[in-house]
């Protein structure tokens, strides 16, 4: 069928044509009214951007379903999260290209880029809501084995010091903070990655710096770091937060934020039509996930 939508339901009209004499006909000699089908109406199409999303509801469906194993449910949750952080990347990236370029061209399915845009980006508020809602009822299940996601706070002194330790052996030696101010830029954030935004001052000066510290999950560095020999995991962004003053020492730290990027990771190109590969290379190089246009910062 068409190239970005499927059969949803149609608006069949009566064909005008009549025929008498041949079979199937009735004892007045007129066939059946025979259905006829108008392909360019919008009611019979899907779109493609919001069957997407649908998709991915059904799989937090999973995660939902208590006839599932637990951890399998988990496993499902974690899916949605990704699958998501690839929709902004290819699906939205693609149509925020579309609105930059002006296009306002209609898909078969009757919406032009920008409000699939906002038809997606309200579908995802919802489903966002629905899967804070099926991680709270997780955890709370998980706790019935002491499988727990704790704070940093909420440990006692000797947890805390075991985590620093561990921190400090396996984990500082990567980090490496960047200051910003009006005569340092922003630093640049790489795709997907989390951060931490730490507002801090000098003792007895009132005037507030900015850093930013890249949270070095990946390449063996886990995203939880395991409380002893317990089934009790803290993030480790939570541990780098509380543990600022081993980056910064003399500094007194106001407040640090998590964040994260997501980046448009649409940057396919027809090499056939390039007249100039040099030239598709640094547009590639532009486009790239490490240095294109920011989709979704989250807090």
């Amino acid at each position: 069928m068409a190239h970005n939508a499927a059969v949803r339901h149609s608006r069949i009209e009566p064909a005008d044509e009549r025929s008498t004499g041949t079979p199937g006909s009735r004892g007045s000699g007129e066939v059946a009214a025979l259905p006829r089908y108008d392909l360019s109406d919008p009611w019979l199409y899907l779109n493609r951007e919001l069957t997407w999303l649908e998709f991915n509801g059904r799989v937090l469906q999973e995660a939902q379903d208590t006839r599932n194993p637990l951890l399998e449910r988990v496993k499902f949750l974690a899916i949605t999260g990704s699958n998501l952080d690839e929709f902004f990347m290819k699906r939205i990236g693609g149509l925020k290209q579309q609105v930059s370029a002006g296009m306002q061209e209609r898909t078969v399915d009757g919406r032009t880029p920008q409000q699939q845009i906002a038809e997606c980006l309200a579908r995802i508020r919802e489903f966002e809501q629905s899967q804070r809602q099926a991680l709270t009822e997780l955890l709370r299940q998980l706790e019935a084995y002491d499988i727990r996601i704790c704070s940093y706070a909420e440990l006692g002194t000797t947890e805390r010091g075991v985590l620093r330790d561990q921190y400090c052996r396996n984990v500082f030696p990567l980090v490496t903070p960047q200051a910003f101010d009006s005569a340092h830029p922003f630093p640049f954030v790489s795709n997907l990655s989390l951060n931490l935004l730490v507002t801090l001052h000098h003792p007895g000066d009132s005037e507030s710096l900015l850093a930013r510290v890249k949270v070095p999950v990946g390449a063996g560095i886990p995203r939880f770091l395991r409380v002893g020999n317990s089934a009790h995991f803290v993030s480790l962004d939570d541990i780098m937060a509380h543990n600022l003053d081993l980056l910064f020492p003399g500094m007194v730290i106001d407040v640090s934020e998590l964040f994260r990027v997501t980046r448009n990771a649409n940057t396919e190109r027809d090499e056939e039509e390039a007249d100039d590969l040099l030239a598709l290379i640094e547009s590639e190089l532009h486009d790239h996930p490490e240095s294109g246009r920011t989709l979704q910062r989250k807090w």
